[in-house]
């Protein structure tokens, strides 16, 4: 059994998502993968266990962006360019004007796509949300609450951060061991766009790509009034945030998407009654993101702060 550990602090959200996406890069191939972290270690450094040898981890890994493509480069309008393409797929941006025809072609575009490729690219897509027309005036209602890059008509998730790393998934098994068994982090190249990590931190951009398939493990629930409900994802009055639990044993992916699942997650604070349905569950401590709000007049962006461990 190799362990591959995510060479980014797991005090960060998207360390925790890259681990998240490579084993759903595993899973999806049929390869046994299991997610864990390290307790005792002060990072909570994110792993991913397999069998599975650094060159079937490559050639996972590479699958998902040939999944992925069609979906991420699909748009409403062709033979569009730069800032004038809209995705499909995109939730947030998507006008009520437009929603229609966004969700015809998104069925479209998805149709049969799930018996394929382990239905990674249905279950992105299912993960972004969708430009929902019975939510009224607010389409942005739609999407997943994780979604930290700027909401407006020039910057997207899709083309932001899917589009600019997918190219990065392209990677060799020299690479890729060097990655996880470096004793030094591998070199960044550029910022984290996800917005999973405080502005300005440093990931490469393959982790970037697969945090971004880490969303496959946390598919929006849209609702017909209000916000669409992101898994893991708490607001109260004044805060809002993420709380993920800390894998102190291995676990599948089957069994993590359950976990993630779990109602007691969705609170910022962690009563006694939710704790005590946690620990039913096997998790002993959780991870909590704050939300740092960065939207302005113009825009709506935020990212998430370092990660606080609270032990139930």
């Amino acid at each position: 059994m190799h362990t591959l550990t995510i060479p980014i602090s797991g005090r960060l959200l998207v360390a925790h998502l890259a681990a998240y996406g490579l084993g759903a890069a595993l899973h999806a191939a049929g390869e046994p993968a299991f997610i864990a972290h390290d307790p005792d270690a002060l990072e909570m450094d994110a792993q991913v266990r397999t069998p599975a040898d650094p060159e079937k981890v490559a050639a996972c890994v590479h699958a998902t962006a040939r999944a992925c493509q069609p979906v991420i480069e699909a748009d409403l309008e062709p033979n569009k360019t730069g800032n004038d393409r809209r995705p499909v797929i995109w939730a947030r941006a998507t006008r009520m004007d437009r929603a229609q025809q966004a969700l015809a072609m998104r069925e479209q575009l998805l149709d049969g796509i799930e018996e394929r490729d382990g239905g990674v690219a249905a279950s992105l897509v299912a993960a972004l949300g969708a430009p929902g027309a019975w939510l009224g005036e607010r389409p942005q209602h739609g999407a997943s609450s994780l979604d930290g890059v700027i909401g407006n008509h020039t910057s997207d998730f899709v083309r932001g951060v899917l589009r600019r790393t997918l190219p990065a998934a392209s990677l060799t098994a020299d690479k890729l061991d060097a990655f996880y068994n470096a004793t030094e982090p591998s070199a960044a190249t550029e910022n984290d766009r996800t917005g999973w990590s405080p502005p300005g931190t440093q990931v490469h951009p393959a982790h970037q790509w697969l945090a971004a398939i880490g969303l496959t493990q946390l598919p929006v629930g849209l609702a017909a009034h209000g916000p669409s409900r992101t898994p893991c994802c708490w607001r109260d009055t004044n805060t809002r945030g993420v709380n993920l639990p800390v894998l102190s044993q291995p676990t599948s992916i089957p069994r993590l998407r359950a976990l993630l699942q779990a109602p007691a997650l969705v609170t910022g604070s962690i009563g006694s009654s939710a704790a005590g349905r946690l620990r039913a569950l096997g998790i002993q401590e959780l991870v909590s993101f704050p939300l740092l709000n960065r939207s302005t007049g113009q825009s709506v962006a935020f990212s998430f702060g370092r990660g606080i461990r609270k032990a139930l």
